[in-house]
């Protein structure tokens, strides 16, 4: 009886060592395992008005989310793939290499202020509608095959800013929607005159005062603002479209006292709808090492 006594035991002790050892290893391993996976994003749409429509509702749940890694990466999906070459091949040689210059110049700016959009819109209640563009009339004489679309957003809620927004043109490249590069839209408000518009020229800039617990807490950023020029020159800011929430009062008070010569049509001056955008930088003190 004590012999057996004796295996039991021994036994048991062998079954603690070797649970002891591996315990740590499938925690591991159980641990690891789903950090390790990420989602995919690179999700494919058809070439429909449809299918824009469900990218932007796509885009816009991420960014209501507040899942701000995702949409970056959402929105790294819309860059045109080698656009140098894309463009040369679509409208020419020469126009192409221009069109591809601003498109990269600009493409870095372009991702931030569409995040910033999709942010915005994301917070509000409304719908969007998507136009397909006839690019034989847009675009004479074109050296590839083009499919582009516009999407505009219409505000439904009672909430402050524009009640009307573009959200942007994409082109249909490689099988994917990509953005066109940003452009800051101009909607005018007061006159049904025609003509070309002469844009606003800002003439007097007041800096916004950085907020001390801003700067304590180490804020810094970019706020789009949704503003009035008015005929005068003077600013109406409507609201902070998005950025930090302790950035925006400053902002707001800075933006209000900043003139322009006004937007003309046939030298006639008139209101403007559009967005400014103020840039916080955190710097070093003054004497303070780096």
């Amino acid at each position: 009886m004590t012999m057996i006594l004796i295996y039991m035991v021994c036994r048991l002790a062998v079954f603690a060592m070797v649970f002891l050892i591996i315990s740590p290893i499938v925690g591991s391993q159980q641990e690891t395992g789903p950090k390790n996976a990420q989602p995919n994003i690179a999700e494919s749409y058809p070439n429909t008005a449809d299918g824009l429509h469900m990218l932007i509702d796509n885009l816009f749940l991420t960014a209501r989310n507040q899942d701000e890694a995702k949409l970056e990466a959402q929105i790294a999906e819309l860059t045109i793939p080698d656009y140098k070459n894309w463009f040369i091949r679509t409208f020419g040689q020469d126009r192409g290499e221009i069109l591809a210059g601003t498109y990269g110049e600009s493409l870095e700016v372009s991702k931030l202020r569409f995040a910033m959009l999709c942010t915005e819109l994301a917070k509000q209640q409304g719908e969007s509608s998507v136009e397909k563009v006839d690019t034989a009339t847009k675009y004479s004489m074109l050296a590839g095959a083009l499919d582009e679309y516009k999407a505009n957003w219409k505000k439904t809620d009672e909430s402050a800013g524009p009640d009307s927004q573009s959200i942007g043109d994409f082109f249909y490249v490689d099988g994917k929607f990509r953005l066109n590069r940003f452009v800051q839209e101009v909607r005018i408000l007061s006159t049904n005159k025609s003509g070309p518009l002469v844009p606003a020229k800002l003439i007097n800039r007041v800096e916004p005062v950085y907020p001390m617990l801003a700067r304590q807490i180490r804020i810094q950023g970019t706020l789009s603002v949704n503003v009035i020029i008015r005929k005068d020159g003077s600013v109406t800011v409507q609201n902070v479209g998005a950025g930090h929430p302790l950035l925006a009062k400053t902002t707001v008070d800075a933006v209000q006292q900043w003139r322009y010569q006004p937007a003309t049509i046939n030298g006639e001056p008139v209101d403007v709808q559009t967005k400014v955008y103020v840039v916080f930088v955190l710097t070093k003190p003054h004497g303070e090492k780096k």
